[in-house]
């Protein structure tokens, strides 16, 4: 039981991953495994490695918390290859719907978090307000459009797995801002293809663009996890309050209502703007399904942090 309930939370942290506008980073902090995944990733190292033919695998596999980063990560990939169309189909047939449910479930998790986890003082409140600061500015960039080079495609690894790491800041959306979002997603769906009908001159362009990429995401997260481990250590409650500001500055991004804002072509996307929801553009502000979902939303946390509690003492 204790490692399907981290295969299925390393599901929903793949899911939020793949969302421009959620992170996977949240969905670790408000399922109490985010510490431990930090700490499991700094501890894969060469030195570990290198004790292998010393202490043998079964030492260096615990010293390394090999199952629970093997079940984490598994959820997450197979998240990402399960869902990456489905959550792709529900951006574009169904956004009002799958944004009210992240709303919600942000929304929640930052309630629960700040009432539970956080001393509410000026000192908590200034780095909060620090963090909110800095993912709202973050989520007004614009995106970047140019030719995608492959050591662009490794710097967006290195940077979007950082973000998809800290709670509040979407590294999809970061993808997203920096243009190759589309373009990893549509790999990783040509790989799910290549399965059924390989393609050797596909397979070596798919496998070039992933590996890079991919690299990048290694990197990236090696270095990201060694550093914020080593601030949480040492200051605790200014970086969960600064965690807590990210995921505040971000909920207007997942607001179920927003509104398009093009480039001058009038061909791609610059933005997209928060509105109420007899502003919005749209077909329909669905009102009555947003709110419904915004309240699973809740439930979800709510079953979540059961969950947690339960099997506390397993996990």
């Amino acid at each position: 039981m204790r490692y399907l309930i981290l295969y299925l939370k390393g599901m929903l942290m793949g899911a939020a991953d793949i969302v421009p506008g959620v992170s996977g980073g949240t969905i670790a902090l408000i399922t109490g495994i985010y510490e431990e995944l930090l700490h499991s990733i700094n501890a894969v190292s060469w030195k570990n490695l290198k004790l292998l033919q010393e202490r043998g695998i079964r030492s260096v596999w615990k010293e390394l918390n090999g199952s629970f980063l093997i079940t984490v990560f598994g959820g997450i990939i197979t998240s990402i290859l399960i869902l990456s169309r489905l959550l792709e189909w529900l951006i574009l047939n169904e956004p009002i719907g799958l944004w009210s449910f992240f709303f919600g479930l942000l929304i929640a998790s930052i309630v629960y978090l700040y009432k539970t986890d956080l001393k509410v003082n000026l000192t908590s409140l200034f780095y909060l307000c620090l963090g909110t600061i800095i993912s709202f500015s973050v989520t007004q960039l614009g995106v970047i459009q140019n030719e995608v080079s492959l050591w662009y495609l490794f710097l967006s690894g290195f940077i979007g797995i950082s973000a998809m790491i800290l709670p509040g800041l979407s590294g999809a959306y970061i993808l997203f801002l920096m243009g190759v979002y589309q373009i990893i997603l549509s790999n990783v769906r040509q790989a799910q293809d290549l399965f059924f009908d390989f393609n050797m001159e596909k397979f070596i362009e798919m496998a070039e663009i992933l590996g890079v990429f991919i690299l990048g995401i290694i990197l990236g997260i090696k270095i990201f996890s060694k550093v914020l481990t080593w601030l949480l250590e040492r200051y605790p409650q200014k970086i969960l309050a600064v965690l807590i500001g990210l995921m505040i500055g971000s909920l207007h991004k997942v607001w179920p209502w927003q509104n398009k804002i093009f480039n001058n072509s009038f061909s791609e996307i610059k933005k997209t703007v928060a509105v109420l929801p007899q502003d919005f553009l749209g077909d329909s502000p669905q009102i009555l399904k947003a709110f419904i979902l915004m309240f699973l939303g809740f439930v979800v946390l709510f079953i979540t942090e059961r969950s947690k509690t339960l099997f506390k003492n397993e996990i």
